[in-house]
């Protein structure tokens, strides 16, 4: 999926690091793929992943002259461990022993691997080079079938982890059903590595570190409207949630932004057609402004009284960068608290009729 998931297992890493190294092999039978990064102070970090599983291990550690030396359990901590690892160069393999806290050895046999000769099949957009590696394990199965407005739609999940997706079924016709099943299954892919990356220092990923519900929220003959939303924990203090709307066409295949689908200025743009800057000036002048004014038409807000009352709508800063969904009514929008109180986040109906003088010039449907 669109990746307002951001999961950051090597970002606290801060100093300076050398190229990244790739390695494949075995730890006894089980087949594994290794990627580590060389930090300042030989400090270096790294995630494995077996073949069966995918699941990623964030691991740290120390390169000790010619000798990788790598923990899981805590970090930076080469006594106090899950699971250790100690390997090093012998011939053309690298070669050494896994350990584990209750003094469980096992031979570890490494080669180099080429990331270059894994491809980008699903051509997403990928935080780690490793998830080329893991495309090429990826198994969908499907689950069940349901039914929107008379038409069927196929459930299918991610063997790996707990990803349910949708795909059109057979009551469409078979061209619209091959074409945006594609771009389904790639979207799903997407919010399969997400959650495979979902990884702590501390505690193994049991493959549902991101929980996704997803909810179809519009049909007809030219236009699907689902939404996806996620609880998750992945390291850090808290865990969080959200949700993020989609609109597809079945014609094309394109998937709208909001703002391509609404406009209140000419200078109205995506992030990725006018920048950021571009596009968080027009969010801030034009675009919150007028979504406030359309929401507090019926809703009314006051400002809290109490200055521990985080929920206040009236903050204009709250409708920039919304979370929205296109339904049968009208388009709803929920303003975007930060992340303390997030509880506040409810979403509000834009209905249709007072969204028609604003729909974009450049989307091709109607209001209904």
């Amino acid at each position: 999926m669109k990746q307002f998931f951001l999961f950051i297992t090597l970002l606290i890493f801060t100093n300076s690091k050398s190229a990244t190294e790739y390695f494949e092999g075995t730890i006894s039978n089980s087949k594994m793929y290794l990627s580590i990064e060389t930090y300042e102070n030989n400090e270096i970090g790294g995630v494995y992943f077996y073949e069966k599983s995918l699941k990623d291990i964030p691991l740290s550690g120390k390169k000790i002259k010619n000798k990788y030396v790598l923990t899981f359990g805590n970090l930076y901590d080469l006594k106090n461990f899950t699971e250790k690892f100690e390997f090093e160069k012998k011939g053309t393999d690298y070669k050494g022993f896994w350990t584990n806290n209750k003094g469980k050895n096992l031979a570890i046999v490494l080669k180099k691997l080429d990331i270059s000769t894994y491809k980008n099949t699903y051509f997403i957009n990928i935080s780690n080079e490793m998830d080329l590696v893991k495309m090429a394990f990826l198994q969908f199965k499907t689950d069940s079938t349901s039914t929107f407005k008379t038409h069927e739609f196929e459930w299918l999940t991610e063997l790996h982890g707990a990803t349910p997706f949708l795909r059109l079924g057979k009551t469409f016709n078979s061209r619209t059903q091959n074409f945006i099943n594609r771009k389904l299954e790639k979207k799903q892919v997407e919010m399969a590595l997400s959650q495979l990356s979902c990884s702590d220092f501390n505690n193994y990923s049991n493959g549902n570190g991101i929980e996704y519900y997803v909810k179809i929220s519009y049909l007809d003959t030219n236009l699907l409207g689902f939404d996806v939303s996620s609880s998750w924990y992945c390291g850090g203090a808290h865990p969080d949630f959200g949700s993020e709307g989609n609109l597809i066409d079945l014609n094309t295949g394109k998937f709208f932004e909001l703002d391509e689908i609404i406009a209140f200025d000419s200078s109205v743009t995506t992030e990725q057609v006018g920048g950021f800057e571009a596009y968080a000036e027009y969010k801030s002048n034009y675009f919150a402004p007028k979504i406030y004014e359309l929401i507090n038409d019926e809703q009314h807000f006051e400002k809290p009284k109490d200055e521990d009352d985080y929920c206040d709508f009236t903050d204009l800063e709250l409708w920039n960068f919304v979370e929205w969904s296109f339904t049968e009514k009208g388009i709803t929008i929920t303003p975007y608290f930060y992340r303390a109180a997030r509880a506040c986040q409810e979403p509000f109906l834009i209905p249709f009729e007072k969204l028609k003088p604003y729909k974009n010039s450049t989307f091709p449907y109607n209001f209904k």
